[in-house]
Formats: C-alpha cells, sequence, structure tokens
C-alpha cells in the first residue's frame, strides 16, 4: 500500500533512494474489472489511483472475472496481480477445464442454497447405497420414465389417483385385491377369462 509522505520523509529511505523507488510503486487495494482476456484482467485501480493496468489472475479458485467485478488487486514493479475478489457484477462462476472431483475425505459433503439449487446436464447419474428423498411436494416430468426394482416395490399414500391416456396394462403371477369397502369396476365392456 502507499506509504504516507511523513514515512517516505524519513532518514532511513532518504539514504535508500532505490527502496523508496520501489515502495512508491506499491499497491494493495480494489480495482474494478474493465476488460477479460484469457488469464488477465484489464483493471481500473481505486483509492484515489487513476492508473488502469493490466493484472494476471493468481485466484485462489479458478475464477472467472467478468466486467464490472471488483478485485483485490496487488502489485510492485510494474508486476500486478488480482488475488481476490471483492464484489461481483454477475453471478460467481467456476470453471474448471476436464474431470473435476468434489469429495470430502472423512466426512459429510453438504451443498446448501438460500433460494434454490440447480444442477444442469446432458446426463446425471447418482450411486449410492441408500438413497433418500424428504421434500413437501415432489414434481417429476419426463417423457418416458422406466423403473427396475429386483426385490420389493412398496408404496404407502393417504390415496392413490392414476389417469392414464392409453392403455392400462398390468401383468404378474398373481394379483390380489383388498379393500374394506366397495370395489368398482366400470366399463363399456368387461372381459373375464382368456
Amino acid at each position: 500500500m502507499r506509504d504516507s509522505p511523513s514515512v517516505l520523509a524519513s532518514p532511513l529511505l532518504e539514504a535508500v533512494p532505490l527502496a523508496a523507488s520501489a515502495a512508491a510503486d506499491e499497491y494493495l487495494g480494489p480495482a474494478r474489472v474493465l476488460a477479460v482476456r484469457p488469464g488477465t484482467s484489464r483493471v481500473a485501480l481505486g483509492g484515489g489511483d487513476a492508473r488502469t493496468v493490466d493484472a494476471s489472475h493468481a485466484f485462489g479458485l479458478p475464477f472467472q472475472p467478468q466486467v464490472g467485478d471488483e478485485l483485490l488487486v496487488m502489485g510492485r514493479c510494474g508486476q500486478w496481480f488480482a488475488v481476490g475478489v471483492l464484489g461481483g457484477a454477475r453471478p460467481v462462476a467456476l470453471e474448471f477445464p476436464g474431470d473435476v472431483d468434489v469429495r470430502a475425505v472423512g466426512g459429510t459433503l453438504t451443498l446448501a442454497s438460500d433460494r434454490a439449487v440447480a444442477i444442469v446436464a446432458p446426463k446425471i447419474t447418482l450411486r449410492a447405497g441408500v438413497l433418500r428423498t424428504v421434500a413437501r411436494t415432489v414434481v417429476e416430468k419426463a417423457e418416458q420414465v422406466h423403473r427396475w426394482v429386483r426385490g420389493l416395490l412398496a408404496l404407502r399414500a393417504g390415496e392413490v389417483r392414476r389417469t392414464v391416456d392409453g392403455l392400462d396394462a398390468t401383468r404378474c403371477a398373481e394379483s390380489t385385491t383388498l379393500a374394506k369397502g366397495t370395489v368398482k369396476i366400470d366399463g363399456d365392456q368387461l372381459h373375464l377369462g382368456h
């Protein structure tokens, strides 16, 4: 960060003019992104410094800045680096080239959001020993749904209603229907047997 005039005027720095000159070129503060190129951003320095410089990306995560973002920039002797993000003009995007593994070793991986979590991909695969879904409402929409269950498929519900526009076919080895009240079958024709 720039030194005050009182510090620059100290006898120690006057005895070492090269060090004083290097200190005067130091900067650590906010900068607004003007343009983005691969690996660098053209930024306008803040804090009363009117310079525009090219800062190399040195983020801890693979963050891709956008025009209008506010970055934390540090520089010295003509070398400038963007080392942090102070504010984003657009949603933050973490971009990774190639395959990426996110793993919690010996712990639990939790994804949480105050608004929503969206997963978008051409293909999604879930593998788990136990898969639990807990929600107030579940809405599923698909062109086709195929399910294979090797053992028992159990359903418990307050009420069940099905609406089928076309054929409703059931094939099984044995079929049992139990009702405490009335069983109704309504149709134009009823065929029993072969």
